[in-house]
């Protein structure tokens, strides 16, 4: 008797049971969701007067393969507004922070072959689509033995460094170092499926060409193309000449040259022009605010210097009449330099002023073991003003970001998997005129 009771009882029970544990599952959802733009995000000061930043707004991304924190810093005032998205299926992230900038999107350009030279793309949206664009070259690289080389070539950069968009057209020129003579170009890409035949494909044609004719005396003179740039409708040519860093802008309809300027004291390390007063690495990364460039390459002086020291050069440039050098600022800062240091997040220069937004590690506490996993260190997003050269504030776009590393540090050797969609990283960080400020 007590048994059949109980078991009606038990019955009787399962309804308020459940509908308690409907209640706790839906208010948690709400919880969620009513804390979703309620993450870290705050300006903290670490020198300077934040009236700096009055006349810009900072706004970004922090996200990681399943979902995104917007944000807007409004200027001095340090109020920031965020909104989060959560994404109906997880990202493919397929980059990270030493990945070249042009390689952020949906498509992935290569390399496929040298005579004729050949660029490829696949869309990462779209495996099926795959394309091939060629091009014959009218130049020839030599060895250390001043033999012609056929089948591979050096560059001073990687491929995409000498690609560029403007609208829905592709831009190429080679990164030629200075074992390169005769003629390099800049070419309109004419993309084919890439399964086709290369026999029945239309070559890509020259828009502009330029001579690299200055290397067959390298004693006196040299020619080294960096890379390919689309500032607003123009194109611009990164290039080491003769010691000095030159910009030269073309028309990307017509191919006219529209001028060049140049700063000096410049060398990479394949120069061979005396003695190398200021050497930085090639692989540059660069910011285009619409007609203006600016550009930032690491010194190879760091690497001389103690553990963790970085120093960097931003040259900006205005392509709006011409090209003319607006400025020259060099910022240190301590960080890891085992790895391609591709940090700098945004750049812009505006009324004498230059912003910069970068990213570094958290050098505190590391240990040799965690060497190996620097790129999934605790970081800082550092958002800097500088006017003539000189630091006028230095400020944190803090968020609780870090929080994702805690498992990556603690992993081992052995344990450690390189998942870039499990952590969230800063994208698509935009500075522009605050409201009535331009």
């Amino acid at each position: 008797m007590i048994q059949v009771l109980w078991k009606k009882s038990a019955r009787h029970l399962v309804l308020p049971a459940l509908v308690i544990a409907l209640l706790l599952i839906g208010s948690q959802f709400m919880q969620v969701d009513a804390d979703r733009d309620k993450g870290t995000f705050y300006l903290k000061d670490h020198q300077g007067d934040r009236s700096a930043l009055a006349d810009v707004t900072i706004s970004g991304e922090l996200g990681d393969g399943f979902h995104k924190s917007s944000f807007e810093l409004a200027g001095s005032s340090g109020s920031i507004a965020t909104d989060t998205q959560i994404y109906d299926s997880p990202k493919n992230i397929w980059y990270d922070d030493r990945t070249p900038d042009k390689l952020k999107g949906d498509l992935k350009f290569d390399l496929n072959g040298f005579e004729p030279f050949a660029i490829d793309y696949w869309d990462q949206r779209d495996s099926s689509i795959y394309k091939t664009a060629y091009f014959t070259l009218e130049f020839v690289e030599y060895n250390d033995k001043h033999q012609t080389m056929h089948n591979s070539h050096t560059f001073t950069n990687s491929v995409q460094y000498g690609l560029a968009k403007i609208g829905n057209q592709i831009y190429f020129t080679v990164p030629s170092g200075n074992t390169y003579v005769g003629t390099n170009g800049i070419y309109k890409l004419n993309f084919i499926d890439g399964r086709s035949n290369p026999a029945d494909a239309p070559e890509s044609e020259a828009l502009a060409t330029y001579s690299l004719d200055k290397n067959k005396e390298p004693a006196s003179s040299e020619i080294q193309v960096l890379g390919l740039e689309a500032v607003g409708d123009k194109l611009a040519l990164i290039l080491e000449e003769n010691k000095k860093l030159v910009v030269r802008s073309y028309d990307s309809r017509s191919g006219k040259l529209l001028g060049e300027a140049a700063a000096n004291n410049f060398t990479i390390p394949s120069s061979h022009l005396g003695e190398k007063k200021r050497s930085f690495h090639e692989d540059y990364e660069a910011f285009i605010d619409e007609d203006q460039l600016s550009i930032a390459f690491r010194s190879t002086s760091d690497e001389s210097n103690n553990y963790g020291s970085i120093q960097k050069t931003i040259w900006s440039f205005n392509l709006s009449d011409g090209v003319k050098l607006l400025d020259e600022t060099t910022i240190s800062y301590n960080d890891s330099i085992e790895l391609n240091k591709r940090n700098m997040k945004a750049i812009s220069y505006r009324n004498g002023k230059l912003y910069v937004v970068h990213d570094h590690s958290i050098l505190d506490g590391k240990t040799d073991e965690q060497i190996l996993f620097d790129p999934y260190r605790p970081k800082q997003l550092i958002i800097q003003v500088y006017q003539a050269g000189k630091l006028l504030y230095e400020g944190e776009l803090a968020t609780d970001m870090n929080d994702d590393w805690i498992r990556a540090m603690n992993y081992t050797k052995d344990s450690f998997t390189n998942d870039t969609s499990q952590y969230r990283t800063f994208d698509h960080i935009v500075i522009q005129w605050a409201k009535g400020a331009c």
